[in-house]
């Protein structure tokens, strides 16, 4: 089974009262070391993703939480600039399963990664908000 934290991660990081139950699959061993790092449960990510798929909310917690899973899985190469095969594998990998897009799956993964490459330009704390707003609207074309 082939789990990627990072998309685990960006999917956690709503701050809505909706609740969607994640797949088990998501929780690899990198997502509940920083999970237990952070201090986070399972049912504080359930909670906090909207219909949409979309993050609305950041807090503390949550970037946290993503700057470990980030760091986790070399997302962000030393120049600061997004890993295209990380990015590419986990939106062919867990995006586009999670929101059911199981047609044409390497040519859309190639098409949202190309669009939302170069969505983060620095660091800031929605930073990884940005790029997965990015990715969901992207797919959702």
């Amino acid at each position: 089974m082939h789990s990627n934290i990072f998309y685990c991660v960006l999917l956690i990081c709503f701050n809505q009262v909706f609740s969607l139950e994640l797949p088990d699959e998501l929780y690899d061993k990198r997502a509940l070391e920083c999970m237990e790092k952070v201090k986070v449960d399972k049912a504080f990510v359930d909670k906090i993703l909207d219909e949409d798929l979309r993050i609305s909310k950041m807090n503390s917690k949550v970037n946290e939480l993503m700057e470990c899973s980030a760091a986790s899985k070399n997302y962000l190469n030393e120049a600061g600039k997004i890993n295209r095969d990380v990015l590419y594998n986990d939106v062919l990998i867990e995006l586009l399963p999670l929101m059911n897009k199981t047609k044409d799956q390497a040519e859309i993964a190639n098409k949202v990664t190309d669009e939302c490459i170069d969505v983060i330009h620095e660091h800031t704390e929605n930073r990884y908000m940005h790029l997965h707003n990015c990715l969901v609207d992207a797919v959702n074309k």
